[in-house]
């Protein structure tokens, strides 16, 4: 008996209630176990509502959602989200936001402050653990925002365009930052992006939507082996799958 995957949705729809309009229609996708898939599509597909609806913050008008082959309704411990918009609690110290999950699950103080330290460090922000986010630049927040995902030690880690906000220079920086933490404490990551270099260059395959109401207009394997580093986003064969990406999205728009 084969293994199943340890994410699966079957034929998700969403539907705006007001207006009547399907955001994204029979969305199905299997996503292995410590599998780094990312999702990009134009805006308004319903890319974060799919996240949303799969963390449990949503619910969708049809389809089902498992892990580990077991269907799943609402939030549950197993999955974490990080959002673009930071969405730090700005009365909160640094290492009290990355601890707020672990308070949230009834863990005891000095533990919770513990495995808060632990991941403050994964991120880069030692030094900075009784800083204010007010105190911390885009990238520092968006650190906070990671070690706070990471330290519930999710099975799934749902990431909604976290570093779409940020300069291009801490962009890349993260990029980078998050192939290491990734390789050092591997989760299954489901990532949402609008930018198709930063897909490629995170992502072990790469989900391509249509426009509303969305459906799978492609499903791309990528060819790069691991560790990656900066070099590869110059190099022909990822120049190549850009192509073959900005084509799709490019047609797909047309034809809507």
């Amino acid at each position: 008996m084969s293994t199943p995957p340890k994410l699966r949705t079957v034929g998700l729809t969403r539907r705006y209630a007001s207006s009547g309009l399907t955001v994204f229609q029979d969305l199905s996708i299997d996503v292995a176990n410590l599998e780094f898939v990312a999702i990009i599509g134009p805006s308004g597909c319903g890319k974060s509502t799919f996240l949303r609806i799969i963390d449990g913050l949503d619910d969708p008008d049809a389809g089902t959602i498992e892990i580990d082959g077991k269907p799943v309704k609402g939030p549950g411990t197993g999955r974490a989200m990080v959002f673009q918009g930071f969405d730090l609690f700005p009365w909160r110290s640094a290492l009290d936001n990355v601890a707020f999950g672990l308070e949230m699950l009834g863990m005891n103080k000095r533990e919770r402050t513990e495995i808060a330290q632990r991941y403050i460090e994964m991120v880069g922000l030692n030094g900075f653990e009784t800083s204010y986010p007010h105190q911390l630049s885009g990238g520092m927040q968006q650190r906070v925002g990671i070690a706070r995902a990471l330290a519930v030690r999710p099975d799934i880690l749902l990431m909604d365009e976290p570093f779409g906000a940020l300069d291009l220079q801490t962009r890349d920086l993260l990029q980078d930052e998050l192939l290491r933490i990734w390789q050092t404490d591997p989760k299954t990551v489901l990532f949402v992006t609008h930018s198709i270099e930063e897909a490629i260059y995170l992502a072990d395959r790469i989900i391509v939507l249509s426009p509303r109401p969305a459906r799978i207009a492609a499903d791309i394997r990528v060819p790069f082996e691991r560790p990656r580093d900066e070099a590869l986003k110059t190099s022909s064969a990822f120049l190549e799958i850009r192509r073959e990406i900005w084509g799709l999205l490019k047609q797909e728009t047309t034809v809507s």
